[in-house]
């Protein structure tokens, strides 16, 4: 009988040192958890602020600069398609505007 209690006083034991180790890590890992959000929070908002300070600079530089920097990366026929974009936009102030059929197939073959 005093062995069966003292097996069972052992396991108690055992049981309450898992549950308490179990218990300990689910604290570790909340902490853990706490700290990645902050650590996640702190950089979004240094980014905001790099972001924010961009914008700053952009907001004073001419609008034909910022378009001349957009199209540093783009192909001919992005280039050739913006340039009929500002004809376009300009078309009050064009008369009349002719473009040969051999210009406008060289135009469509490099596409």
């Amino acid at each position: 009988m005093e062995a069966k209690r003292a097996v069972a006083e052992k396991a108690r034991t055992i049981g309450r040192e898992d549950l308490e180790g179990r218990i300990a890590l689910e604290e570790r890992r909340a902490l853990l958890v706490e700290q990645a959000a902050a650590n996640a929070r702190t950089e979004a908002d240094a980014r905001a602020y790099a972001l924010a300070a961009m914008m700053e600079v952009l907001t004073k530089v001419e609008p034909r600069v910022l378009e001349a920097v957009a199209s540093t990366g783009m192909g001919p026929e992005q280039l050739i398609a913006r340039a009929f974009q500002g004809l376009a936009e300009r078309a009050d102030k064009i008369g009349e505007l002719n473009i040969s059929p051999d210009l406008l197939g060289r135009l469509l073959r490099k596409g």
